[in-house]
């Protein structure tokens, strides 16, 4: 193992929504290194949108960041892009516009 990648097995987890954000932390006290890859920095709960529009709510209180959500799981890197590619049988994937969010 290297320095950059410390962890044997890596899982790649495409979007943050309710299913990505579970996967990551039903992995947390797993030995692997996790990347989770969304087109948005933020998870939105769009149930209460209309509270947002009705002034009840503040923007961030229905849309927190994802690596705040995610900021004590030591085993997780989040991303900023668009996943344009998988491969199953050779265990790659291709995305574009990845900056590290975190």
């Amino acid at each position: 193992m290297n320095a950059d990648r410390p962890y044997r097995h890596w899982v790649v987890i495409v979007g943050a929504a309710f299913g990505g954000l579970f996967a990551a932390k039903a992995l947390r006290r797993h030995p692997v290194g996790i990347t989770v890859i969304d087109r948005t920095t933020h998870h939105l709960f769009q149930p209460l949108l209309y509270q947002v529009a009705t002034g009840i709510l503040a923007e961030g209180e229905i849309a927190p960041k994802i690596r705040m959500i995610l900021k004590d799981q030591h085993n997780v890197a989040v991303r900023l892009g668009d996943v344009i590619d998988i491969a199953l049988d050779g265990h790659t994937g291709t995305a574009a516009n990845l900056p590290v969010l975190g």
